[in-house]
This record gives C-alpha cells, structure tokens and sequence, in this order.
C-alpha cells in the first residue's frame, strides 16, 4: 500500500487538481470522489492499494467478452 499527501490546489466544476507533496505531480479527481466540503488549500491523503479481487472480476469480464467475440 502506498499513501500520497497532497493539497488542493484548485476547483474548477467538477474537478480538484491536487498537487503532490514532492511539489511535481498533479492529480485530478472528480469531486464526486472526494471528501464532502473539500476546498482549495485542503491537504488531502490519498491511499493505493492493489485490488486483487477487482483484478479477478475484470479479467473473468474480458475473457467472456472475447469468448463472445469468437462466434
């Protein structure tokens, strides 16, 4: 697992642009996803996490599609 800490930077509509600590990447994320009330100048930690069941489904999804290619 791999946390990230970054601050918002900016709003726009629908989007937050979080800027990374190391001061060199920008993320985007839809406010949708973020926590309600989230403002410019919040600091925010963001965690990554490997989902080997996600993994799983996504590639049961794709060899059906493929088998449903094949006719």
């Amino acid at each position: 697992m791999k946390t990230l800490i970054g601050s918002v930077d900016r709003i726009t509509e629908n989007t937050a642009y979080i800027i990374l600590n190391d001061d060199e990447h920008e993320l985007q994320f839809s406010l949708d996803l973020l926590p309600e009330g989230v403002d410019e100048g919040m600091a925010l930690t963001i965690t990554i996490q490997r989902n080997k069941e996600e993994e799983i489904r996504l590639a049961r999804e794709i060899e059906e599609l493929r088998k449903g290619l094949d006719l």
